[in-house]
């Protein structure tokens, strides 16, 4: 408990010479906000660090994420086409599914593995890619393929419209509307 000794000067000069050099238990402030202030340097320079290491990671992932180019095929009125890097499953390890105006691609991936030690690994890959389906498409002719490099190919025709037979439109003639005159000066 601090008494009112250490936190005053000593008023009477005889007891300061009788006691000499009086140090409190407590530390100087200016010692607390110092240390405190290099504790709070270290933490920014660690959480920089750590965000360094997440952005760097990120870029990482995503260059290993798997490309995907879903654009209608542009030209004579071929259809829709998506292509999508499968390379990391095999054929049977890839479902694709239409389901009401969307095409679903799913791809499940089992390893397991034990090295020499008897370690034992185990990893699960899972791809999951949707795309809809244009109004003008033909969802019942769609095809897949799968290329040596890993494409997997999706694509399905336009629909095909019905050929509108041969009519004769007829042109309706409106009446003549009154054709504005001089105005008379009956009424001037």
């Amino acid at each position: 408990m601090l008494c009112r000794m250490h936190l005053a000067p000593f008023t009477s000069s005889s007891l300061a010479t009788r006691l000499g050099t009086v140090r409190t238990l407590w530390p100087h402030a200016e010692t607390i906000f110092t240390e405190l202030q290099q504790e709070m340097e270290r933490a920014r320079q660690f959480m920089s660090s750590f965000e360094q290491l997440l952005t760097s990671q990120g870029a990482t992932a995503m260059e290993r994420a798997p490309s995907t180019s879903a654009a209608p095929t542009q030209g004579s009125g071929e259809g829709f086409s998506i292509c999508q890097d499968v390379k990391n499953f095999a054929p049977e390890q890839l479902s694709v599914k239409v389901v009401g105006k969307k095409v679903v691609l799913v791809g499940q991936k089992e390893t397991q593995s034990t090295d020499d030690k008897g370690s034992f690994s185990y990893k699960y890959e899972a791809l999951k890619r949707e795309w809809d389906v244009p109004e003008d498409v033909d969802a019942e002719a769609l095809t897949c393929s799968l290329s040596k490099e890993g494409q997997l190919r999706i694509e399905a025709p336009r629909l095909a419209l019905p050929a509108a037979p041969e009519r004769n439109v007829p042109i309706q003639v409106s009446p003549a509307a009154p054709q504005p005159g001089p105005a008379s000066e009956d009424g001037a």
